[in-house]
């Protein structure tokens, strides 16, 4: 049988039979045919068996002469037809047919692959060609990684691994790939029990030398990087259990170690604590360690830093004047209770230290709460601060408003609008760009449409946009859509069904704003293909969605004059961006319009636009995870004929026909849907508030628009103050900043009701929609930006709910950044459940904290 009929025939054998027959010239000549079958199983993949996709496979790798060529038939053809390519017998068959020049070249352009592209177990390809060309093991990350996988795999016996490291000790490799492996990320992942004793046992064997693990895994951990792999080779350092006299040798790799992972700061922080037992540390490592630490907020790290001081303090002068300096650096602590057991620290040092240190912890007890500061007097006989010396009027610190960004000029020309179409495509996802590319797609359609049509040509390449977009499509890329109509693929039967709902994007199956999104990307990709519009009239004069209302005006009066027509959901968008206006002459100027749309424009503009619909709280219900909630209304029977029906049901009662509250789950917040209604940010927050509260609570995309959201206009209501007091709960750091700026602006715009947010923040907590190990962060960031009244006037409503009927556990660290907030800010006046907290008698930190801020709020 030729090559070819081996390939018809599915026979990978008979292919490598043939090849080994073959010259170069006739394997090339082969080549246009095998390129022509390639693209017809990459159409239609699922009508060809497997053996038939493998025989493709390894006639092409045979047939490219050239090593690069091969390379990359084998990752074309091998990836999608599911075959796990230098892993298969078939292939490497073909691969030992070749010059050591070959191999040597596909060696190293295998081991360059990124670690996501390795498949199976192909560490034995590695090697196998290694040895043929008399290479060392190329030690790349995806080599590193596979070599990993292939010793341990994940279904290896206990047997196997027993024999692991004999066979790691007779692999000439293993030096170079075992020092490599500390350098890749994902490598810890896989660092299980059976590895670290493997490595321990190479250690032993005397193939690597444990001075040089010891100080690679330092490096990597002081690195950082995920948790799970940071976890194998913190494992790894717990095993290896260095001498004192190891540790003291290393000090400048361990001390970065405590500003790692928590788990990994820890057993830094006990090895170094070792060492300083044995007596080989000097005073100097102590106080820096101390630094990093008490820059930390974990209470365990904490609590064992003041415990190393106090014990490191009782061996000379000298080092009982580093720990009282290192107790000085936890003043700054938020916790009442770790800033009593540093001031306890610091005054049991003190008369050894001598008194020289006494300006130090003058200025340090700055740092301490109200009633801490009053021990500290006490304990270190300090000056108490003289009335002159009292605090300047506080001042509160509040963003500066933002300003709105005007929408950039129109894009110029075909070319220009293809430009950006690409820009978007590739994953600009901006308000701006998306709506400048969809007015230039439908502007220059008019215009010119064979000249547009060329431009987008290297944009949308061979793609059928039209055929490939659907609901599970990135919104971004839903712009295509009105692309592909340029381009000539719609029909215009299609463009009817369009303008009918029944498009790719499916609008009857998205919720409330995509459904906006989705229709208006149906309507533009219609009206482009039907000719009827000039322009759109709803593209946005400012980069938030705003429509200034003389732009619109003008729009419709020249679509007037050119008898263009206006697209009904590109109208409705229009009226709900376009921005109140007072203006006399711009009031006029509608009314003097003659079309349907100019008369309903006028009559918007005359009411003030669309009215805001009256927010509702619903009970909460039952149960630990009832969460507040909020509904509203829907439109006023007049308003209803004015909007698209897919609008209308956008701003349709969030309740269902049986009184059920509609959560909404699944709209996702995105800069799109935000656009939607600048003015009415508490219509959004009704509508995508849960989405927003679900985004800060996973971490997930989303929460960072909350800030958008408050800069919107409008009234900030029940459904924006409760999106604010849910989303203080955020997960991650950047969700939580972006909280924050929400947070402050609402204050800037004197729109925030304290009372309210205090209330939600309150009963988020009690519900767990703001989980109490979170909230603080939130409202500390907040706090230190100085914004301290602020936070004290939303705590100061939250705490009843919070400590009545019983305290919610967590409450106290919210007591110490009130108690902290109302001492920075001047605030006065007794909070009847914390004076009762106050007054009981314990040591809790909970009456602690209760007792520091009645003092606060009681002094003077």
């Amino acid at each position: 049988m030729s090559l070819l009929d081996c390939v018809d025939a599915g026979d990978a054998n008979g292919v490598v039979a043939a090849l080994a027959a073959l010259g170069p010239a006739e394997r090339r000549a082969l080549l246009p045919e095998l390129k022509r079958r390639r693209k017809k199983l990459s159409v239609a993949w699922w009508e060809h068996s497997g053996g038939h996709k493998l025989a493709l496979l390894v006639a092409g790798l045979g047939c490219n002469t050239a090593p690069s060529a091969a390379f990359s038939w084998a990752s074309g053809v091998g990836s999608p037809a599911g075959i796990v390519v230098w892993q298969n017998e078939a292939v490497l068959a073909v691969v030992d047919q070749q010059s050591p020049e070959w191999q040597s070249e596909v060696l190293r352009r295998i081991a360059e692959r990124r670690p996501t592209a390795w498949l199976g177990d192909e560490y034995p390809a590695i090697d196998r060609l290694a040895r043929a060309t008399g290479l060392p093991v190329p030690v790349t990350d995806g080599v590193v990684l596979a070599w990993q996988r292939h010793h341990v795999p994940p279904y290896a016996t206990e047997e196997y691994r027993r024999e692991l490291l004999l066979r790691l000790v007779q692999a000439p490799s293993t030096p170079s790939l075992l020092l490599g492996l500390f350098g890749v990320v994902g490598a810890g992942d896989q660092l299980g029990e059976a590895w670290r004793g493997a490595v321990l046992g190479l250690i032993e064997a005397g193939v690597v030398e444990r001075d040089e693990i010891l100080d690679r895994c330092l490096t990597r951990l002081a690195r950082g990087g995920r948790p799970g792999d940071q976890r194998g080779f913190q494992r790894l350092l717990e095993e290896l259990a260095p001498t004192p006299e190891e540790i003291a040798a290393r000090i400048r790799a361990y001390l970065p170690l405590l500003d790692s992972l928590s788990p990994v700061a820890a057993l830094g922080q006990a090895q170094l604590a070792e060492a300083d037992a044995a007596g080989l540390l000097e005073p100097e490592h102590l106080t820096e360690a101390s630094a990093t630490v008490f820059f930390r907020s974990e209470k365990k790290l904490l609590r064992a830093q003041l415990t190393w001081l106090d014990r490191s303090g009782r061996r000379s002068p000298d080092w009982a004047a580093a720990a009282v300096r290192g107790a000085t650096l936890a003043f700054g602590q938020s916790d009442a209770e770790l800033q009593e057991r540093a001031l306890k620290v610091a005054a049991r040092h003190l008369k050894v230290a001598g008194p020289a240190l006494l300006p130090e912890l003058q200025a340090a007890t700055e740092l301490l709460g109200p009633a801490q500061a009053a021990s500290a007097v006490a304990l270190f006989g300090l000056d108490a601060p003289a009335a002159s010396d009292a605090a300047a009027p506080y001042e509160e610190l509040l963003p500066l408003l933002p300003q709105s960004v005007p929408l950039a000029e129109p894009l110029d020309g075909p070319v220009g609008v293809a430009e950006e179409l690409a820009a978007v495509l590739a994953g600009d996802d901006s308000v701006a760009a998306f709506e400048r590319t969809l007015a230039g797609l439908v502007r220059e359609a008019f215009r010119d449409r064979e000249a547009l049509r060329a431009a987008l040509k290297p944009v949308l390449g061979e793609e059928e946009w039209a055929e490939t977009l659907s609901v599970w499509s990135p919104d971004h890329t839903w712009i295509a859509l009105a692309a592909a109509a340029a381009a000539g693929q719609v029909t215009e039967a299609r463009a009817h069904a369009m303008l009918q709902g029944q498009g790719p994007l499916r609008t009857e199956h998205q919720e409330r704003l995509s459904a906006v999104h989705a229709t208006r990307m149906h309507e533009a990709a219609a009206l482009i293909v039907l000719g009827r519009t000039p322009f759109l009239v709803a593209t946005p004069s400012y980069a938030d969605g705003g429509l200034e209302a003389a732009v619109l005006v003008e729009r419709l009066a020249a679509l007037e004059a050119a008898e263009g027509e206006v697209g009904a959901a590109d109208f409705s968008q229009a009226l709900l961006r376009v921005l109140p206006t007072d203006d006399p002459a711009v009031q006029a100027a509608a009314v003097q319009l003659r079309s349907a749309e100019g008369r309903r424009l006028a009559q918007w503009l005359a009411q003030g636009g669309l009215p805001g619909q009256r927010t509702e709280r619903l009970p909460a219900g039952a149960g630990p995870r009832a969460c507040p909630r909020v509904t509203q209304p829907g439109l006023a029977p007049d308003q209803e004929p004015l909007l698209h029906p897919d609008i209308r049901r956008m701003l349709n009662p969030m309740v269902d026909g049986e009184g059920r509250h509609i959560l909404a789950y699944g709209d996702i917040a995105t800069p799109y849907a935000l656009a939607v209604l600048p003015c009415h940010r508490e219509e959004l927050a009704v509508r995508l508030g849960n989405a927003i509260v679900e985004a800060a609570q996973y971490g997930a995309k989303g929460a960072q628009l909350l800030p958008q959201l408050v800069e919107a206009g409008g009234p900030a209501g029940p459904g924006v103050h409760l999106t604010v007091a849910c989303a203080l709960g955020a997960a991650t750091a950047e969700d939580r900043t972006a909280v924050v700026d929400a947070l402050l602006l609402l204050a800037a715009q004197d729109a925030l009701d304290a009372d309210r947010l205090g209330a939600d923040l309150a009963e988020a907590v009690r519900c767990g929609m703001a989980p109490l190990n979170r909230v603080p962060l939130t409202l500390r960031q907040a706090a230190e930006s100085g914004a301290y009244r602020t936070v004290w006037s939303v705590l100061r409503a939250a705490l009843p709910g919070l400590l009545a009927p019983e305290p919610i556990r967590g409450v106290p660290e919210l007591l110490a950044i009130a108690a902290d907030c109302a001492a920075r800010s001047g605030a006065t006046g007794a909070l009847p459940l914390v004076e009762a907290l106050a007054a009981r008698r314990g040591s809790s930190r909970l009456l602690k904290e209760a007792r520091a801020l009645h003092a606060v709020l009681t002094a003077g």
